[in-house]
């Protein structure tokens, strides 16, 4: 082993690394096909949905890649539930008190009324944050997407108006999403430091320990959080939240794939 790679942390898993490159797709790929269709009457958008084979390829790439993401937010649900339930893993991700400090304590040193910035643990309360908007996001964009794929269907249980909030949701978030992931995003892993931890798995040992200090700390002493082993009324508790879940998820899909014309022809025969 080089000395680089002794300074190297583990921080990442590759099952992180496959579910960041699998959000990264999907998330440019979105971006890509779904603000041309935003500014439809704009030239650039003209040219780029051109350049993708025409609205109808757009359109395609626009619903196969949003169909990824929901399925991934569902992934999401049910490993948490997995993590959080049945190993009794820390929700590291969850904002805390601690965060509150954290940030106050950032920007007393950013204008210089401390000597030292917050240390801080796994996650810094920027992450935190950004998670939250991403996992808020994504079940907007995941929620507004099904009442504009499908707003015949939906028309039966909403008034019409709530499909033109969902239109207008659902392009506000996507630029707001956009706009994020350019400032904070970029800013925070690309400008502030170069941080490939989540396409290598490491971290440098430097870096660690600016800002994740204290499990850099949890790390030397060999004191990381253990998974519990898996009692049985918690893996059943686990298998009906799953089966809740992965069926409420089917159900919904059958009830909007079921044609307008069938629904209207048993409300007909209903009232005859």
């Amino acid at each position: 082993m080089t000395h680089r790679q002794a300074d190297m942390v583990r921080r990442f898993t590759a099952r992180h690394v496959v579910n960041h490159w699998i959000m990264l797709v999907c998330f440019v790929g979105l971006v890509l096909t779904g603000v041309p269709q935003k500014f439809p009457a704009q030239e650039w958008a003209k040219g780029l949905i051109l350049l993708f084979g025409g609205v109808v390829r757009v359109r395609f790439m626009h619903h196969l890649l949003g169909t990824v993401m929901a399925l991934q937010l569902v992934w999401h649900v049910v490993e948490s539930v997995w993590r959080h339930l049945v190993r009794r893993l820390p929700m590291s991700m969850i904002p805390r008190v601690a965060d509150v400090q954290h940030f106050l304590q950032q920007v007393r040193f950013n204008v210089g009324f401390v000597e030292a910035p917050p240390a801080m643990d796994r996650y810094t309360f920027a992450e935190k944050l950004e998670y939250l908007a991403l996992v808020w996001g994504t079940a907007v964009m995941v929620a507004t997407g099904l009442l504009l794929l499908y707003p015949v269907r939906w028309s039966l249980l909403v008034p019409g108006e709530v499909i033109l909030a969902a239109k207008a949701a659902h392009g506000g978030e996507a630029i707001l999403a956009f706009l994020s992931i350019l400032t904070w995003h970029v800013y925070f892993v690309h400008i502030r430091h170069w941080n490939t931890a989540i396409f290598t798995g490491r971290l440098g040992e430097e870096a660690y320990a600016e800002e994740h200090s204290l499990e850099l700390a949890r790390i030397r002493r060999g004191d990381m959080p253990l998974s519990a082993r898996p009692a049985a009324g918690r893996v059943i508790g686990f298998a009906l939240i799953t089966l809740a879940v992965v069926g409420g998820v089917l159900a919904l899909m059958w009830w909007l794939r079921w044609s307008p014309a069938a629904v209207a022809a048993v409300t007909i025969a209903g009232r005859g």
